[in-house]
């Protein structure tokens, strides 16, 4: 009889040899990166200012982004539990790293509503998290809304 340990990145265990038969048992298998440690993933996306409201980012208007705008994360589905919240740099990126895999959904402030602004794009999306994977969502877009009765 033959007993070795072994490590792999991805699994560990014991194999045992008995003249022509092999045993292996497994002590761990998960989707885990060479660190040893499950990757996290990363949801990102942009705010931009939605110059002529037809909720497509044209060459002009991807030169206008919207910065220091709370984006919130939530446990799908939306209005659940947030689970951070974070702001637009200056060209209107957010991103939200090293996540747990799971659903989740994206939300930007809706109070830009109620200050001059519209959304011209969804105001929600979700999305269905790996472990190591990056999402790039949706641009979210706005427009400036004014009552012509001001």
């Amino acid at each position: 009889m033959f007993i070795c340990k072994f490590n792999h990145p991805s699994i560990k265990g014991i194999l045992i040899c008995l003249g022509l038969l092999l045993i292996l048992i497994l002590s761990g298998c998960s989707s885990i990166g060479a660190s040893g440690v499950q990757e996290g993933g990363t949801i990102t996306g942009r705010v931009w200012l939605d110059e002529n409201a037809d909720a497509e980012c044209d060459d002009c208007e991807c030169e206008f982004y919207l910065e220091d705008i709370p984006i919130r994360l939530y446990e799908a589905p939306c209005g659940g539990l947030i689970v951070k919240t974070v702001m637009t740099d200056a060209e209107g990126i957010f991103s939200f790293p090293d996540l747990e895999p799971g659903s989740y959904c994206v939300m930007p402030n809706v109070k830009l509503i109620c200050e001059g602004y519209q959304a011209t794009t969804p105001i929600t999306q979700t999305a269905e998290l790996n472990a190591g994977e990056t999402i790039e969502l949706d641009w979210f877009g706005f427009d400036h809304h004014f009552d012509v009765n001001e």
